[in-house]
């Protein structure tokens, strides 16, 4: 019994002549002739087999294709799904599609493994997901991505966004490739979504403008805040009995000059607003980021959760003096930040996409203890000295091409 079934490419690859490729290199032995029409292949195989594969992609046709793509994110985002995180890199991947290709296919109910195995071997070399006619959208492995019922197969999915970050496309030195495979191997791990042309913070444009009494000073500070905050948080905002709390420390570490004016503005103020008490209640984390940094804790955590205040109080007060601080401490080089630094970049783009698209954040990531982190990075190494309450980091992207054409080095 003859049985007919229709799948649907999606691939991140725009140009044609990567699936032209792909058809030759999988179909070699089959294929005796092969022709590229305005809108589709037309390939004529052995034992008088045809197959015509209709495209469109958003080079050939950018209203149609966009217009395709919508209405299959819409009819996505509806799908129900027992993994969010699943769901929302399905719908990143869907939004990073440039080209859309169908096969139509016949066999004996019984050969469909010998017609639909090459087909995936395909999809495979085109990063493509198949979209079959159940409902199911799956990767070139045939693993379920999502279903109608909002079952999946895998525990994690990555979307691909095609773009060419090999040395040779980049003509970046050896450290900065080496940084970014390293980022996008902790996301891929954590199937955390971000762009893979986002700049690495490079060798030769980024200073150490802080040293180990700077950072120390400002690990102090920001501890002596949280502190502070915290007491407000649990005595009815009562700022006289916190400052007198604190007061103790402050005098032990000679730390008033420590604090930047709108933290000192922050310190005299008679009821403090709850968004100020808020925000330097979580200076915990940034102390806790600069005890990193000058190598007086083991591990930067992943973000997704608070760091111990308790265990931050403790390990500051335990060295008595921003002195005998100085002394034990020893700075992170310069190639540990900038590695901390691209991968929080990373982690920082995935929160603030999550939040503009109305998504949960990735894989449990807390965005305050990323922004803080990154701030906390920005202000020690960077391309500019800035002042700690002018520190605003900034993303940027490389200017990549997209993998095209032939399927060599893959």
């Amino acid at each position: 019994m003859m049985v007919t079934e229709v799948l649907s490419f999606y691939t991140p690859y725009a140009d044609i002549n990567r699936m032209e490729a792909a058809l030759s290199t999988v179909l070699q032995e089959e294929i005796t002739v092969m022709k590229k029409e305005s809108q589709s292949f037309y390939l004529q195989l052995s034992h008088q087999e045809y197959l015509k594969i209709p495209f469109v992609s958003a080079t050939s046709d950018p209203t149609t294709f966009q217009r395709q793509i919508q209405k299959l994110y819409a009819s996505s985002a509806k799908l129900p799904c027992h993994n969010a995180y699943i769901k929302q890199n399905l719908l990143y991947q869907i939004a990073l599609f440039r080209a859309a290709y169908v096969f139509t296919f016949n066999y004996e109910e019984n050969h469909r493994d010998e017609k639909i195995l090459p087909l995936m071997e395909i999809a495979d070399l085109m990063d493509a997901l198949i979209f079959w006619e159940t409902g199911d959208i799956s990767d070139s492995y045939g693993d379920v991505i999502l279903n109608k019922k909002g079952k999946s197969e895998v525990s994690v999915f990555n979307p691909v966004d095609g773009f060419d970050i090999t040395n040779k496309a980049l003509g970046l030195d050896e450290a900065a490739m080496k940084r970014i495979h390293h980022s996008l191997s902790v996301l891929r791990y954590k199937g955390i979504y971000a762009p893979t042309n986002i700049a690495p913070p490079f060798d030769d444009k980024m200073y150490m403008f802080q040293g180990v009494e700077e950072v120390s000073k400002r690990a102090v500070a920001c501890m002596l805040l949280g502190v502070y905050s915290e007491f407000l948080m649990s005595h009815q905002g009562n700022a006289m009995l916190a400052y007198a709390h604190i007061e103790k420390m402050v005098r032990a570490y000679r730390a008033s000059p420590f604090f930047t004016i709108r933290e000192i503005e922050f310190l005299n103020e008679r009821k403090p607003k709850q968004d100020d008490i808020q925000m330097y209640h979580s200076y915990f984390e940034c102390a806790f980021t600069l005890l990193w940094i000058l190598g007086l804790t083991d591990t930067l955590y992943f973000p997704s959760a608070l760091c111990s205040n308790h265990m931050v109080m403790q390990t500051i007060l335990d060295f008595e003096s921003v002195e005998k601080m100085t002394e034990q401490a020893q700075m992170r080089t310069k190639e540990e930040l900038l590695d901390a630094l691209d991968l929080v970049q990373r982690y920082a783009w995935a929160c603030k996409d999550a939040v503009k698209l109305g998504f949960q954040m990735p894989a449990g990531l807390l965005y305050d203890v990323v922004q803080l982190r990154h701030r906390c990075l920005t202000w020690v190494i960077g391309v500019q000295d800035y002042g700690w309450d002018e520190v605003r980091p900034v993303i940027e992207s490389l200017r990549l091409k997209k993998k095209e054409g032939n399927m060599q080095g893959y």
